[in-house]
């Protein structure tokens, strides 16, 4: 894209890329990036699904969804207002032993409207479904 900051088409953005992270904490740590660009994504009547990736275990974020979860559900209602749905389909890289919680994670995201899938491949082959 010439300017990753707007998204154009079909597009996956890695906000773990270098041109995000310089000078902050990588998106596994701090979701307010992630945060910002769902809920401009959402505002974009050009979205047609959203696609989270949420990695789970230490150093990562210690309840990513509990924050995910409620800008998820802004975004769904920023599309809702727009006169569309907006699906948002995610998957989630950990097991229970991990400090976050596997299941209890995925729970809350779907508890907020997200469709969770066992893998990012299943993720991506649901969004491919979707936008075609």
């Amino acid at each position: 894209m010439p300017d990753s900051l707007h998204s154009q088409g079909h597009c996956a953005i890695d906000l773990g890329e270098e041109e995000f992270t310089v000078g902050r904490p990588h998106p596994m740590i701090d979701n307010d990036l992630r945060i910002r660009r769902l809920l401009q994504e959402a505002g974009d009547p050009q979205t047609a699904v959203i696609m989270l990736d949420v990695v789970l275990g230490f150093g990562a974020h210690p309840d990513p969804a509990s924050e995910l979860a409620p800008a998820i559900q802004r975004a769904r209602q920023v599309a809702l207002e727009g006169g569309r749905e907006l699906p948002v389909i995610a998957s989630v890289t950990g097991t229970e032993g991990d400090p976050q919680c596997l299941s209890r994670q995925v729970k809350t995201l779907e508890e907020a409207g997200v469709l969770v899938c066992s893998s990012n491949a299943a993720a991506a082959s649901l969004v491919a479904k979707v936008v075609s």
